[in-house]
């Protein structure tokens, strides 16, 4: 199986999922330190709250789902995977910076799947989600395709996530992250505040469920579900916008794309 397969630092053309005893061991013990030295210094640095927004007090998160971000801080995969611990979620990433040469073993080893440009490999793609979905039971995209730094205005969403939520019957848990200058216009400090929105199952919009679709019309139902995705994606990216205008993000704060770096995200 794709997913069974194991490489820590990842090669073109090798599997996309990095999870074996061993790398899940090792893969535990970096959470732990990273959750704990991370809080205390995400607190330090940037004063971070993390909210859950309009969720009962006892709801958890599903046992499935595909946890959506915007992409505004270089510590963005640290600020989200604090919001959601004791759980650990998979999370995609460019295929360059899992071939770099520590970076690239060391997010395979927290969870990385590489998102190969090659378009021969979508059915690599969606195999590993779908392994995602089945072990750890989350998977996190950011649909903006890169860092965009200090971004408080979300740019367009690619569908990818709202595609495999709409195929694999999962919801999708929006975590929103909203810069603002900590006391005031003149701080050049940046407080971050990560909100996790309700949980959203993609709306009844298939005609039928895809088990039921026969296999002459199989060519055609990916066109089909696929415009159902990007009307989920466009919803999505409403309702994230709409929760960074309502808490007063900073849109002074943009400074453009990140920075390329050779052999990490170039």
């Amino acid at each position: 199986m794709e997913g069974q397969k194991s490489q820590m630092r990842y090669q073109k053309g090798a599997s996309l999922v990095s999870d074996t005893v061993i790398s899940r061991l090792v893969g535990d013990v970096l959470v732990a330190f990273i959750g704990m030295i991370g809080w205390p210094l995400c607190r330090l640095l940037y004063n971070i709250k993390i909210e859950r927004i309009g969720w009962e007090k006892r709801l958890r998160l599903p046992s499935r789902a595909i946890l959506v971000s915007n992409h505004c801080m270089p510590l963005d995969p640290v600020f989200h995977g604090l919001s959601i611990l004791p759980r650990r979620t998979f999370f995609t990433l460019l295929e360059e910076t899992c071939e770099a040469p520590v970076i690239g073993s060391l997010v395979r080893l927290l969870g990385g799947i590489p998102l190969p440009r090659n378009r021969k490999r979508l059915g690599d793609i969606e195999s590993a989600v779908e392994y995602a979905l089945s072990t750890r039971g989350l998977v996190h995209f950011y649909p903006e395709g890169e860092c965009f730094l200090g971004n408080q205005d979300i740019f367009p969403f690619k569908a990818g996530a709202a595609f495999f939520a709409i195929k694999f019957g999962v919801p999708v848990v929006p975590i929103v992250t909203i810069l603002k200058r900590d006391n005031g216009q003149k701080s050049k400090r940046i407080q971050v505040n990560v909100h996790m929105l309700e949980p959203i199952m993609p709306q009844t919009l298939l005609p039928k469920p895809i088990s039921s679709i026969d296999r002459d019309s199989v060519r055609e139902y990916p066109r089909e579900m696929l415009s159902f995705a990007i009307k989920f994606t466009g919803e999505i990216h409403a309702l994230m916008q709409a929760e960074i205008e309502r808490s007063g993000g900073d849109k002074s704060l943009y400074k453009g794309p990140m920075p390329r770096i050779r052999g990490v995200n170039d």
